[in-house]
């Protein structure tokens, strides 16, 4: 028995108890293991083991998940009258006491049964006659049991009368699998590929299908071995009026077999309106921002969009529900305009829900957010570029390895060992590798990850076992040594207790490859007993919903304009109970900062969407605000690259920030720059009431003309930074006197450092890491922000209500509030001005350029943004193009696959 099947048998026993206390967990465990007696995990020493599983478990049984937020459309409820009426809902009830078999806790349970009661609620009830369709789409969190979630609304869809529920799974073949094999222990109840060989059906149960009826099994259309193929033999003998179970398809997003599936289900069609009648079919499309309209080159993505639409249309009565871990989803951002938006078949018209994540979900924020709480797990890179360059081609040869991803090696195993001491060493581990998207770049990393590992592995046979002054002497084992003095476990395991436990770490570590060429696979349900023990070499195909279990240690050497890639390629996300003192990210200083960027944007957009749920807000609306939200600018851009033409976008500037994150790296241009500053200030002077302040230096009620004169005539990267372009700008400004007739303008200076002497004030430069690409500087600091957080409390004046509000933010956020809040509370916008020391981002001794001048601007308006007036932007793709083309490269290799 692996470990983690004796915790979920532990955790099981224990949700049938009304109280739980850390007396009686102990007692569960004990008595459990007597049960086992050998069939239990092996352990170095009992005590330990016991009390390593009852804390995991005290942990875990604590653990709080919200509930989630919903903006809809006016519809007739109907879910609550049917479950009266239905007498038994089999399916779901039996996934749910798999789920707490499993360990789920009973909390987390019952937040995904009103969630899935929320979302099957929102389709249409199957037993409702006549045409009708559904179009609804559900945002989660990467890794963060969106699958958990999904099978729960398959299996309640079938419950309540759903006939036929087609998944759609991605564009790789493990992907997809891997979901079968989740959907057949959820739903299902066997192994297909057990019961396509005729083996005796005890043998082929699996998941919930072990504690139900042995007669009530779904006709599933594809196997974990196998996606649908019309020509297979289910397919030749399968009817559609002899439909008595639901029927499940788990397919690939992909042209050839979307093409099959409708051919084949024309040809069962035999209904002269070319509709199949009275057969209710829902369609769940996993990863939903894959499914979009104009992504990539030519007329690819249209087809396997066009096709899903037509999947839906010869349904009379048809449900759709997209799910996504982004909120910047392409389906809002993709079309030219907001009528087409409007228009798409696909778009989620009738309903959007958020889904929260449980509190033990390792997220964006809590490794990238500025009050992080596991930033310490990130570790910088900069010592990659001579190996493997951010952009290198596809013949690049690599000659060894960086120290830094030797060292993440070393990390990797002295994590095994602990997990060892722990008594979970045959819980599965994992490594990421992903520093290229090129299939042999990645094996040569993967050779010489094999080496390293051999040489690893012999030091360890050899010299482990002998006391340190002996084994030190040896280089590997004295490099494991200096590896371990930078980990600080959280048990408290020592040196002395580890080096025991190294040999049976390193033994069954293997190196793999994972790409679409690869015959490699992490093929996890075959080594349940003892656990797959892997370092994962690979790009994409380690991306987009693909689980690696265990996960713990990750080495990242990838930028990326495209936010969903981005989020996806981050497989560290998910939950790492008892083992995330072990782990380690691996990443540039310039990657942190993207992922801490678009964390700030997501969380901003989530609380918006929480704030439009209390207003009672529709999906079109919430659409809009994705649309039109600053950082959809980029995602435009990325998105247009192939059109080769510049396009407009319409964005709304009501409370939010923009700064010029970009800045040209013309010295002509910065002088210029400066001296445009230097005219403003002494402008200021006798303009407004004057002061010094902790951030600076502020002037209030500043007329608008100045603040105009001065974003007009600053020479800004229109290209690169175009939320700063200066006529939308401008037009927004002056779109309402009213509010925007008098600013707030504040020069930041630090209280320490080197003080300069700028016009008539004295001023102490903030200091900003940057990479510069051509023709301008990148600020790529935390969260790419130019001004760092508090910076827009400046010049604030509140009311008696207003601190008392702030008070209470102030404690909810642990003294760390985030800016959307003093934006809110603004009366006046606030221009925001910066000198700049800028830094070469990974190496700060290299000073790029001096007193570069950079601006701000922080909108009032109500918290999740006003209903002003929106501007539009002129958006080239053309320039992303030049500066991103490996990215692009790569996003249509993605889309290709989906097309074959």
């Amino acid at each position: 028995m692996s470990p983690q099947d004796f915790e979920n048998q532990v955790r099981s026993n224990l949700n049938n108890r009304t109280t739980v206390t850390p007396e009686l967990i102990r007692q569960i465990i004990r008595l459990t293991l007597d049960i086992q007696g050998p069939e239990a995990p092996h352990f170095t020493d009992k005590e330990v083991f016991i009390e390593q599983m009852a804390r995991s478990l005290e942990e875990r049984l604590d653990i709080c998940m919200p509930d989630a937020t919903v903006i809809q459309l006016p519809f007739k409820e109907w879910l609550s009258e049917r479950r009266t009426s239905v007498a038994d809902l089999y399916f779901w009830d039996r996934y749910r006491k798999s789920l707490l078999q499993d360990g789920f806790g009973k909390e987390v349970v019952g937040t995904i049964s009103r969630d899935t009661d929320k979302i099957v609620g929102l389709l249409e009830d199957p037993t409702k006659t006549g045409p009708w369709k559904r179009r609804g789409l559900v945002v989660g969190h990467v890794q963060s049991g969106k699958t958990a979630n999904y099978n729960g609304v398959i299996c309640k869809s079938a419950d309540y009368g759903y006939k036929i529920i087609i998944l759609l799974a991605g564009v790789h073949n493990n992907l997809r699998s891997q979901t079968q094999q989740r959907v057949e222990e959820a739903f299902i109840g066997v192994d297909t590929d057990k019961k396509d060989r005729n083996l005796p059906l005890r043998e082929c149960k699996t998941g919930a299908g072990r504690l139900g009826d042995e007669m009530r099994i779904p006709f599933s259309l594809t196997s974990r071995e196998h996606d649908f193929r019309k020509d297979s033999a289910k397919a030749a003998t399968f009817s559609l009026n002899a439909v008595r179970e639901p029927v499940v398809l788990v397919i690939k997003k992909q042209t050839s077999v979307l093409k099959n599936l409708v051919e084949w289900l024309n040809s069962l069609n035999e209904t002269t309106q070319g509709k199949i009648c009275n057969v209710p079919m829902l369609l769940i499309d996993d990863e939903a921002d894959n499914a979009s309209i104009n992504v990539a080159k030519g007329d690819n993505p249209t087809k396997i969009n066009g096709q899903i639409r037509t999947l839906l249309k010869m349904f009379e009565q048809s449900s759709y529900i997209g799910y996504t871990a982004t909120p910047f989803a392409n389906i809002f951002i993709d079309p030219e305009s907001e009528h087409e938006m409007f228009e798409d078949d696909l778009f989620p018209k009738d309903f959007i829900v958020s889904l929260e994540a449980p509190d033990n979900y390792v997220s964006a924020a809590r490794m990238f957010g500025e009050d992080g709480d596991l930033s310490h797990l990130l570790q910088p890179v900069s010592d990659h570029l001579e190996y493997f360059p951010e952009r290198h081609k596809i013949d690049h040869k690599i000659f060894g390895l960086p120290p830094s991803l030797t060292e993440a090696v070393r990390k990797f195993l002295l994590g095994r060992a602990v997990r060892i001491l722990r008594g979970r060493g045959h819980d599965h581990s994992s490594m990421l590798v992903n520093v290229s998207r090129f299939n042999l770049v990645q094996q040569q990393v993967t050779s010489y990850l094999t080496d390293y590992l051999e040489e690893m592995r012999n030091s360890i046979k050899l010299h482990a076992g002998l006391a340190d002054k002996d084994a030190l002497k040896d280089p590997g084992i004295r490099a494991l040594y200096e590896t371990w003095t930078d980990m600080l476990p959280s048990q408290g395991e020592s040196w002395d207790q580890v080096k025991p436990c190294l040999l049976g770490a390193v033994g069954p570590v293997v190196v793999r490859t994972i790409n679409n060429k690869s015959s490699d696979r992490l093929d996890y349900k075959n080594h349940k007993e003892n656990g797959l023990h892997v370092i994962a070499v690979g790009g994409l195909s380690l991306s987009r919903g693909f689980t690696l279990e265990g996960l713990m240690v990750s080495y990242f050497i990838r930028n990326s304009i495209m936010y969903d890639t981005l989020l996806q390629m981050g497989r560290w996300f998910g939950y790492r109970d008892g083992y995330i003192d072990l782990c380690s990210l691996y990443m540039t200083e310039e990657a942190q900062s993207w992922y801490s960027h678009i964390s700030s944007a997501i969380d901003e957009l989530r609380a918006e969407f929480r704030l439009m749920e209390q207003q009672g807000r529709k999906p079109s609306e919430f659409g809009l605000k994705v649309r039109t939200h600053p950082e959809s600018l980029i995602v435009t851009a990325r998105n247009k690259m192939r059109s080769g033409k510049k396009v407009l976008h319409t964005v709304a500037l009501d409370g939010r920030l923009i700064e010029t994150a970009y800045l040209k790296s013309d010295p002509e241009v910065i002088n210029n720059n400066r001296d445009l500053l230097k005219a403003l200030l002494n402008k200021l002077q006798g303009a407004g009431d004057y002061k010094e302040i902790k951030a600076g230096y502020l002037w209030k009620e500043i007329p608008v003309d100045i603040v105009s004169n001065f974003i007009t005539r600053f020479q800004n990267h229109d290209d690169a930074s175009a939320i700063t372009q200066a006529r939308p700008v401008i037009e927004f400004i002056q779109s309402d006197a009213g509010r925007f007739g008098l600013w707030d303008v504040c020069l930041y200076s630090l209280k320490n450092g080197d003080k300069i002497s700028f016009g008539f004030l004295d001023v102490i430069q903030q200091e900003r890491s940057c990479r510069e690409i051509n023709s301008c500087y990148q600020v790529s600091g935390q969260k790419m922000r130019v001004a760092s957080r508090g910076a827009e409390q400046a010049g604030l004046e509140l009311n008696e209500k207003q601190l008392t509000e702030l008070k209470e933010l102030n404690e909810k956020h642990n003294g760390n509030v985030p800016d959307y809040v003093y934006r809110s509370f603004r009366s006046r916008p606030l221009l925001m001005l910066h000198l700049l020391d800028l830094r070469q981002s990974g190496n700060k001794e290299n000073k790029l350029a001096n007193v570069v001048c950079a601006w701000g601007i922080s909108f009032p308006g109500l918290k999740g943004g006003g209903n002003g007036k929106k501007v539009e932007y002129m958006v080239n793709p053309i320039w992303w193009s030049e500066q991103h083309k490996e990215e692009i490269e790569e996003l249509e290799e993605v889309s290709d696959e989906g097309s074959n």
